[in-house]
């Protein structure tokens, strides 16, 4: 009977429930669905978790988190991490040489960059063996490289020859010539000398040159060296004509050349003159026109120096 008494109680309040009047027609706020109740021998009730407490914001409200975008339709690109280049060290340059080195086994510019390169690290000993390996002994940078090597293998003796013969091809290559002319007032040797105050010279006066040949070519016999230089001087006036002058023409060979035999070979050599000028010259600018001939090699220069001849005084 218990269990029909309360049959008729719920029936009661259903019927209660539909018999009130309705309320205005405000919106009923939606309420969450009721948790489903699960009963199981024992009548445990199983509830879902509550949800995660949200932020608040201060002042009320609750943040809300933005919506992830939306992924792109198509290709899309992803991040490139760009790694930063080592320098290279001299150790890299030399170990790419010497593997340029071996893939060229019959070049000798390789070879001499390679022994070069070990010169530069302090390894002569590899650098010198490198050099020998060489074929060609025309190649123009070698000489410079087995002098190098010489100097710092302490082999004083060879790098000195080395040393001759590249003066004596610059010579060659530069040819003979006059370095320097110059008027000056007295010379003490090679290139110490007092220059001329002035260009001005009186009638009858002295012109004091100083003459410095260079490239002049060396005659050898066994340990003797001679070289062999002739001198010519003109005086040539503001007209580009020339004026005779008695004792410029009278001077004897001794006067005219010099002929010097050394015992080793030398590059530095100066002569000085004084050429007396006629006492009847008239006055004005003039230039002493002046060759020199280096009569072992057959080949001549010459330069002009210029003066200014006073006019002569007259006595009252």
């Amino acid at each position: 009977m218990r269990g029909v008494g309360l049959y008729i109680l719920a029936s009661a309040f259903a019927c209660a429930a539909c018999t009130v009047p309705p309320v205005d027609k405000a919106p009923q706020p939606d309420l969450a669905p009721a948790p489903s109740i699960k009963s199981s021998p024992g009548f445990r009730l199983d509830f879902p978790e509550p949800p995660a407490a949200s932020e608040h914001l201060p002042g009320g409200g609750v943040a809300e988190t933005p919506p992830a975008p939306a992924p792109k339709a198509g290709v899309a690109q992803t991040k490139v991490e760009l790694l930063l280049r080592k320098e290279p060290t001299f150790e890299d340059v030399l170990k790419l040489q010497k593997d340029v080195a071996a893939r060229q086994p019959a070049s000798d510019e390789e070879k001499l960059r390679l022994a070069l390169l070990h010169a530069a690290s302090g390894n002569l000993e590899e650098a010198e063996r490198i050099v020998s390996t060489v074929r060609s002994r025309a190649n123009k940078f070698l000489p410079y490289v087995e002098f190098y090597l010489r100097r710092q293998l302490g082999d004083h003796k060879e790098a000195g020859k080395l040393l001759a013969k590249f003066a004596e091809e610059e010579r060659a290559a530069a040819g003979f010539g006059i370095e320097r002319a110059e008027l000056v007032s007295r010379v003490r040797r090679f290139r110490d000398y007092m220059p001329a105050e002035t260009d001005r010279v009186a009638p009858g006066g002295d012109v004091h040159l100083y003459v410095e040949p260079r490239n002049f070519a060396l005659q050898r016999s066994g340990d003797k060296h001679t070289f062999h230089l002739r001198y010519e001087w003109k005086l040539i006036d503001d007209r580009g004509g020339e004026q005779p002058v008695p004792a410029w023409e009278r001077a004897t060979n001794d006067e005219r050349e010099d002929r010097v035999t050394l015992n080793g070979p030398t590059a530095e050599f100066y002569q000085s003159f004084h050429l007396p000028l006629p006492a009847n010259l008239a006055s004005g600018h003039y230039r002493v026109k002046i060759t020199v001939t280096d009569v072992v090699a057959g080949k001549s220069d010459r330069v002009t120096v210029p003066i200014y001849v006073m006019p002569v005084e007259k006595s009252r």
